[in-house]
């Protein structure tokens, strides 16, 4: 099987010739921009009208700090109505004045961590939210921003850590329970993962995302019935995700359940035929020993792309599979073999498990049937 966050990238993972294909965590998906924008903008009005009446209530201390709090924070409001607007350029100039003004100005510093990572800019947004957990350490949303910035940065040590913070102020969190299930996976601590992943399903079984990165958890852990599971209720709730098809796939061919695999992928390559889909497919095949359709399987993936060395490494298993199954040895079967894994290695010579296979049918048996 392949391993986490969660996006496979293509490799060596047939039945036969079983490389360490990888699954990597798949990009967190921002949410609905409007809604978001919808959701702030009440916070961040909530929030003004709190510091009003404190400032009105003789909250601060002199004129002139006064002052400096009345331009930061009508830096601040112009920020969050630029915001709003969706002219996010606007939103940050006013919204970097009003932190200028008045650098403790919590949801000034939030809302620009969130333009920041909107962005792409983790780094600019991690220098915001760090400042905002500091400022305020008691909500729980502070330190799972934090979180997902360090975890795009690859920190994942410190994106663990503030997760983990995060549960202490809200242990029943679903995204920050699954998130740190997949930063333990990556850190390839499975038995950690497994924990908090199981608790992200169990806080929210409406989230098709949790219930994949805990089928990928669940076959790390080598327990396939239980992932295949997983896999399914993520597909129930998202029937249209290719990538937990995919994986559900992967699974079943793990579990040597061929023709339900076979299944999965004849599916799959309707609606998205890559070359990988169709090595699986070919895998599928090869598994319920049908090899010449393996091997038109693995060809349709070398006309998606001529260089995709994985499939020629198939066909040669594939070749040396129907080689040796009977008991009359067809040598034209092994020479084909040897074409194929050559043709690969022609692509990618750092083979190391292909060039073991070439030196060992090499030479046809000295003795035959």
């Amino acid at each position: 099987m392949t391993q986490m966050i969660f996006k496979l990238t293509g490799a060596n993972a047939g039945p036969y010739i079983r490389d360490n294909p990888t699954r990597t965590q798949r990009p967190m998906r921002s949410s609905n921009p409007t809604a978001a924008r919808n959701v702030l903008t009440f916070a961040a009005f909530a929030w003004l009208l709190s510091t009003l009446l404190y400032l009105g209530s003789g909250g601060c201390a002199s004129s002139g700090t006064a002052g400096r709090n009345d331009a930061a924070l009508n830096s601040y409001v112009q920020g969050v109505r630029a915001y709003q607007s969706g002219d996010t350029d606007k939103a940050m100039t006013n919204l970097k004045a009003a932190v200028s003004k008045n650098s403790d100005l919590v949801m000034a510093r939030s809302m620009l961590g969130d333009i920041y990572r909107a962005r792409s800019d983790y780094d600019a947004a991690r220098e915001q939210y760090e400042v905002v957990a500091r400022l305020d350490p008691y909500e729980y949303s502070n330190h799972y921003r934090l979180g997902l910035v360090y975890q795009l940065l690859n920190r994942l040590r410190d994106a663990a850590a503030s997760y983990l913070k995060a549960l202490n102020l809200k242990p029943n969190d679903a995204p920050s329970n699954m998130y740190l299930g997949s930063i333990y996976l990556q850190l390839n601590e499975p038995k950690e993962a497994m924990k908090y992943a199981e608790r992200a399903v169990q806080y929210d079984p409406k989230s098709a995302d949790a219930w994949v990165k805990f089928g990928l958890i669940l076959d790390l852990n080598g327990e396939y019935p239980r992932a295949e599971e997983a896999y399914r209720k993520s597909l129930d709730l998202d029937s249209a995700n290719e990538v937990t098809r995919l994986y559900l796939g992967e699974n079943l061919l793990t579990q040597k359940k061929y023709d339900q695999a076979r299944a999965v992928f004849q599916e799959l390559v309707k609606v998205s035929d890559a070359p990988l889909h169709r090595k699986r497919l070919g895998d599928a095949y090869a598994g319920e020993k049908n090899f010449a359709e393996a091997i038109n399987q693995y060809r349709a993936a070398l006309k998606l792309d001529s260089v995709y060395y994985p499939a020629l490494n198939e066909i040669g298993a594939t070749y040396i599979a129907d080689y040796e199954k009977g008991l009359t040895l067809d040598d034209s079967k092994r020479k084909a073999a040897l074409d194929a894994w050559q043709q690969s290695l022609s692509i990618n010579r750092a083979q190391a498990r292909i060039m073991a296979l070439m030196q060992k049918y090499s030479k046809a048996p000295m003795f035959q049937p």
